[in-house]
């Protein structure tokens, strides 16, 4: 007995188990193999064959394929590599926009597949197309199962029994009526009337068939005699190149050669000198031995676009990751940080060792990006297509979604999912208990149906949800894509195939990842204003990493709006360093990793001059640039090669099981090779424990030292045009929505830097905001509520001439209700009203309104209004009020100063300074938090507070956070009260206490 028809978790919310615990199933029950058939995908391909290989099983490859809007469908078993592309073909074709008839496209194409069916009718339609279906009687024997062996046997075709499985056990039917519900979208008490769970079994042992067909024995024996056709156990591929269009590979690296050759010039002038050409020559031949030249000139047509001039103009880019090490790559503008200046390691990139294949990373602006994509798959049409990302349900979603198809109204379900801003995925136990001890759950009611809730959302945890489109991986294969891979269609119609990443990994399909930066956009329109405005283009022969003024900013933390280096933790950290170079700045962007606080504390020490040993003596001076610290992902593999004897490919697989999400095991593994070796080497236990927990420290999140060399160098170019272009830069920072912080923040800091804070005005501003000299004006993007297409009508209007009154703009404009009342209360229309009065103008637009609503057409009216009457305007806190909410920050005030009867003796965020060691109240406004868990296990939050005088990062431990956490909530006052602290120069508040503010007047 074989089972033929299985389906996993990959059959979207209708399979309940992954892979793995259906093979580990099959093998406890003594199958000799297993055949997953998922319906109409191979999302999970690649884990079942993983899984099949721990377990020892046979694979055999298939995809159960429906017809949309029918109850047709079969189950396509692969024989061999020709069956394996039908495969990829038919599932390409069942999810392409256009029609999809089931029967035609076997017919036209299933060479190498055995095709199992159910349905007469198509059966009889297959075989008249030439066709030999295999006739699938199911788990057990019906009258419908003796009618299809009859016809089976009638016309001598092969008739088999199928367990159809879509459970590892009777336990899992309550989940899969859950999943069956959110497939539904609808409630569980519902779900009877829409579906029956009838026929919906477990895998049983191959005992529970052979009796269930003792009357028609041969079907149990078929089951073994189809397996054996299909001899495919996987793609096997090798390295998947994207083709370049200009010849072969001898052809590629000759014009590598040429093009990087050519780079190097431009970069270092036409002296070379030897380290610059036996750079090159060392990586040009490791380049065309391993067979990438294609791709790097690939990469390189993408990051120059083709004008209209038909020859390639370089975009704005950063090549980051360890590309970033090739000084090829360099030379190619593909990336811009010298290799050989800053000492970054080709190797990392590519070596003759790799078993993997690296792929290039590249940042365009952020706003740019879906052109780029949309060139790539223009360019390479049929040949093209975007990773996917395999969305799986995390805690709060699967709260969420259990939690509707009980019925509870979204209101409720949203008081506690809104209020779990930590909570990881962990093994999903005991989750009632893990939020009942969450400080923002406090007065949470738990009564049931949240008991039962929780339980049943514990089961969701980590199945696969849907498929999104992945940030930006793109792969390009020499043929079809579809020869390789099965390709669905997102929402937005972007091809994208059926694998993750790391299935794309493991197919060998090399990938490009074309990635958005909102700091690029940043820089790129903070330069365009600069030089709109008259001054001298800043990039003219600049090197921001060279200036004092730059690095002074970066020493004192004054980042907020630079790429990277603007968080809370890095502000401290720059402050705490002192030294605002390129070199430190590199060290800091990599070590701030989230498992690292201990060595980011050490790194500060040693950084300003606390003594140092080496790990190990056996380690040497390897890591003498960080201090002896492991900082970078390659310092791992380094270690374990000094310390450990691991070979550079061993080592290189550490250090990528890291940064896996699922790597117990191997984790596991690799720490038994690493002390095994350690010892055999003569370490002492204590120093192989001390390395084994800086190794851990790297956990899930961590860079190589080219990438963080590469996000220094956007870093230092935002900081410089912050320090000498401020008002262009908070301009460009607001309008391409910000970074790590909310556009409140942005306008507090531009303040901060002297900034006059211009209202948007009808007749000065543009969708995006501007600023010169010593302001910046609103972009009316911020006005809520302000549609694009009033905008385009406004901008057309303007165009012919400036706004006169407020009833010109509106007859020119046509604003919405909402939209005019938006822009008066924004401030947008007190250029057009002698006073400014806002209660005048209001007055105007309702007397306006009503002439539009009698009038025939909006166009026959004359925009001419009566003399308003004598209004009083509006006072100064329901002003502010109707402006902060529609604009989401004032533009002339700041909230805090709103405050009235504060408390006596506050101190000013500016003054904290003073106040080292003493405890001090001040009265704050609060901006945003991350929230952590400490070493025990309890939450405690860091959170980053201002007033109009300046910003302070404030700790609330576990005891003081149990006690205010559910107080806190962003875009609110507060007094705090507690110690100032100071660390190496970075000054911070331990809170003792917290109580909310009122604004009033």
């Amino acid at each position: 007995m074989f089972p033929l028809r299985v389906r996993s978790s990959y059959s979207l919310l209708e399979g309940t188990a992954p892979p793995a615990t259906l093979c580990r199933l099959a093998r406890q029950h003594g199958y000799p193999g297993l055949a997953l058939t998922d319906g109409d995908n191979l999302y999970g391909l690649w884990p079942f064959l993983a899984a099949c290989r721990g377990e020892g099983l046979r694979p055999v490859v298939g995809a159960e394929i429906s017809e949309p809007g029918t109850t047709r469908r079969v189950t396509c078993l692969v024989e061999d590599e020709a069956g394996y592309r039908s495969l990829c073909r038919l599932l390409s074709r069942r999810h392409a926009p256009a029609g999809f008839d089931l029967a035609a496209a076997l017919v036209a194409g299933s060479q190498g597949l055995t095709i199992l069916g159910e349905d007469l009718p198509l059966l009889d339609e297959l075989r008249e197309g030439g066709l030999q279906p295999v006739v699938d009687l199911g788990p057990q024997p019906t009258a419908i199962g003796r009618r299809l062996r009859n016809w089976a046997r009638s016309r001598g075709v092969t008739a088999v029994a199928t367990p159809v499985s879509r459970l590892a056990g009777d336990d899992q039917r309550e989940l899969y009526r859950l999943l069956r519900a959110i497939a539904r979208n609808t409630t569980l008490s519902r779900l009877e009337t829409l579906e029956s769970p009838v026929g919906v079994q477990p895998l049983w042992g191959p005992e529970v068939y052979r009796r269930r067909f003792a009357v028609w024995p041969e079907v149990v024996t078929a089951t073994m005699a189809v397996a054996e056709r299909c001899t495919f156990t996987g793609p096997a591929f090798g390295i998947v190149m994207p083709p370049w269009r200009g010849g072969g590979d001898n052809e590629a690296g000759r014009v590598l050669r040429q093009k990087a050759y050519a780079g190097a010039r431009r970069r270092y002038g036409d002296d070379l000198g030897e380290t610059v050409v036996d750079r090159l020559e060392h990586e040009l031949r490791i380049i065309a031995a391993m067979g990438y030249s294609a791709y790097f000139l690939v990469v390189r047509d993408i990051v120059h676009r083709k004008g209209a001039d038909g020859r390639r103009h370089k975009r704005r880019i950063c090549g980051r990751g360890s590309a970033a090490a090739s000084l090829v790559a360099y030379c190619l503008d593909i990336t811009n940080v010298c290799p050989i200046r800053y000492n970054l390691y080709f190797e990392r990139f590519l070596n003759p060792g790799r078993r993997d294949p690296p792929d290039i990373d590249i940042d365009f602006a952020w706003d740019e990006r879906d052109e780029v994509l949309a060139d790539i798959l223009s360019d390479h049409g049929g040949q093209a297509a975007m990773v996917c990302n395999h969305i799986r349900f995390q805690p709060r979603m699967a709260i969420r979604e259990t939690a509707k198809v009980f019925g509870l109204p979204e209101g409720e379900i949203a008081r506690l999912t809104r209020r779990l801003p930590w909570i990881s995925r962990g093994d999903g136990e005991g989750l009632q208990q893990r939020l009942q001890g969450l400080p923002s759950l406090a007065g949470q009611d738990f009564s049931e149906p949240w008991p039962t809730i929780l339980r049943l959302a514990t089961r969701l945890i980590g199945l696969p949800r849907h498929l999104s489109v992945h940030s930006g991986g793109v792969i390009i294969t020499p043929g079809p894509i579809t020869d390789y891979v099965p390709v669905e269609y997102a929402a937005k119609g972007v091809p994208i195939i059926q694998w993750d990443k790391d299935g794309a990994e493991e197919a060998g399909l090399v990938k490009i990842d074309i990635l958005g930066n909102r700091s690029l956009g940043v820089i790129r329109d903070c330069i365009a204003a600069v030089r709109q405005n008259g001054a001298p283009p800043p990039e003219s022969g600049w090197n921001p990493e060279d200036d004092p003024p730059t690095r002074e900013t970066i020493a004192c933390g004054r980042t907020m709006g630079c790429f990277y280096i603007e968080s809370p933790a890095m502000r401290l950290l720059e402050q705490k360093a002192g030294s605002g170079d390129f070199e430190q700045l590199v060290i800091q962007s990599s070590i701030i990793r989230p498992a690292a606080n201990e060595f980011v504390r050490e790194y500060v020490r040693r950084l300003h001059g606390g003594s140092w040993q080496p790990l190990h003596p056996a380690v040497g001076d390897i890591l003498d640039e960080t201090y002896g610290l492991m900082v970078y992902q390659e310092d791992v593999s380094r270690v374990a090669v000094a310390l450990a004897g691991f070979s550079h490919a061993d080592a290189d697989g550490l250090r990528k099981v890291m940064a896996k999400k699922d790597k117990a095991l191997q984790l596991r593994d690799y720490e038994q090779r690493f002390r095994d070796g350690c010892r055999r080497r003569g370490v002492e236990a204590a120093d192989i424990d001390r390395v084994w927990e800086m190794m851990l420290s790297f956990d899930g999140y961590s860079f190589c030292k080219p990438h963080s060399a590469s996000y220094a160098r956007v870093s230092f170019q935002a900081a410089y045009l912050k320090r000498h272009h401020p008002a262009e830069f908070m301009a460009a920072v607001i309008s391409n929505q910000g970074g790590y912080y909310s556009t409140f923040a942005y306008v507090s800091e531009a303040k901060r830097l002297g900034l006059a804070v211009l209202p948007p005005d009808v007749n000065a501003s543009d969708w995006r905001w501007r600023g010169q000299g010593g302001w910046v004006r609103v972009g009316l993007q911020s006005v809520a509520g302000f549609s694009a297409a009033c905008l385009d009508r406004l901008l057309a209007a303007r165009r012919q001439g400036r706004f006169t009154t407020a009833a010109d703009c509106w007859h020119r404009t046509r604003p919405a209700d909402d939209e005019a009342r938006a822009l008066i209360h924004a401030g947008a229309l007190d250029s057009l009203d002698a006073g400014g009065n806002r209660t005048t103008l209001l007055w105007q637009w309702a007397v306006f309104m009503r002439r539009r609503e009698m009038a025939a057409a909006a166009s026959l009216f004359p925009p001419v209004l009566p003399e308003p009457p004598i209004l009083p305007p509006p006072d100064r806190l329901t002003l502010l009020r109707r402006e902060f909410a529609v604009l989401g920050f004032l533009c002339s005030e700041h909230p805090v100063t709103l405050i009235g009867r504060l408390p006596s003796g506050l101190v000013k965020v500016a003054r904290l300074g003073d106040h080292v060691g003493r405890r001090v109240r001040c009265a704050v406004w609060l901006l945003t938090g991350k929230l952590v868990s400490t070493r025990s296990g309890e939450a405690m939050e860091f959170l980053t507070f201002e007033d109009e005088t300046g910003i302070v990062e404030a700790t609330f431990f576990p005891l003081v956070y149990r006690r205010y956490a559910h107080l806190l909530q962003s875009g609110r006052a507060y007094v705090l009260a507690g110690a100032v602290d100071q660390d190496y120069g970075a000054i911070t508040l331990t809170v003792e206490q917290a109580a909310p503010l009122g604004i009033s007047g």
